[in-house]
């Protein structure tokens, strides 16, 4: 009601009722992406303000392009204001997405800041160790529509170490992509020993173990040639690699194993029973570092 004052008082109008404009919620922030696994990650958001209307829907929206909306994929994490977690599924690994919050009401829609991420890649912490490489069409162990690849340990098992202690041939020869775990294990039956006390360089592979999560992850192998030379390409993402020799599970002629030489790339064979006695000029100290496959 309208009002009027002067000496002697205060005069009023007739009243008249009224309701202010309802208008789309605020959001005060779109959370940043955390957890980011090949195919999932972490997001959320705060809603200050529902605009005058009860939020009905919230969440995240992501796509490859700028911009997502809820016509695309999405989140739907309840309703009202306040924080909420989302849980983003279904990505592509190695892909960079757009994300961010919204918030609905009968008014319409809104949406919060935008962030970007990429999903994991090769160097990605991801069950137990780093993703070391991701199968490509025409890899063994590649099914199209699906993530598989290798997983590096993230430390070497050994700074110092025979690639076994007699010289029995094995039959590990696989060099290839997926022969790594066929050739740790043929290792394994023709050498001997005990589970978990091995002192050669597949046995201790096999003796790796790391718990993640609640989950243990003790299927790991010595690389194969191929597999190896995967992790020396991409040693920088992967890490904690020293510029010597590695071995690889891959035998070669009599008394010798394929190594891998990560200061400059150079693989050869070196004798897989005296580590002082190389086929290379350099007298490194041969070395292993786990694999496993996923």
């Amino acid at each position: 009601r309208a009002y009027a004052t002067n000496s002697v008082g205060t005069a009023y109008g007739a009243e008249v009722s009224f309701k202010t404009a309802t208008v789309v919620p605020t959001l005060s922030s779109t959370t940043s992406i955390s957890s980011i696994k090949p195919t999932t990650a972490s997001s959320g958001g705060v809603i200050s303000n529902d605009g005058g209307a009860s939020v009905t829907a919230r969440g995240v929206v992501w796509g490859t392009s700028t911009g997502p909306t809820i016509s695309g994929s999405k989140t739907s994490n309840g309703t009202g204001t306040g924080t909420f977690t989302s849980s983003l599924t279904s990505l592509t690994p190695g892909t960079t997405y757009y994300a961010r919050a919204y918030a609905t009401n009968s008014v319409g829609t809104a949406y919060g800041a935008e962030v970007s991420f990429v999903s994991a890649v090769v160097g990605t912490a991801y069950k137990g160790g780093k993703i070391a490489y991701i199968f490509q069409s025409g890899d063994p162990g590649y099914v199209s529509g699906e993530f598989h690849g290798l997983i590096a340990a993230v430390n070497d098992q050994s700074s110092s170490i025979n690639w076994r202690v007699n010289l029995d041939r094995t039959g590990a020869t696989g060099t290839a992509l997926g022969t790594g775990l066929a050739n740790t294990n043929k290792i394994i039956s023709t050498n001997g020993g005990t589970a978990g006390s091995y002192t050669y360089a597949a046995g201790i592979c096999a003796d790796y173990s790391v718990t993640e999560g609640g989950v243990n992850y003790n299927d790991w192998y010595l690389p194969s040639k191929d597999e190896l030379n995967k992790m020396y390409i991409n040693k920088g993402k992967i890490g904690g690699f020293a510029n010597n020799v590695y071995w690889s599970s891959s035998e070669g002629a009599y008394n010798y194993a394929w190594t891998h030489r990560f200061s400059d790339g150079l693989q050869t064979y070196a004798n897989y029973y005296d580590t002082n006695h190389f086929t290379i000029a350099d007298n490194f100290a041969t070395r292993v570092r786990a694999v496993r496959s996923f």
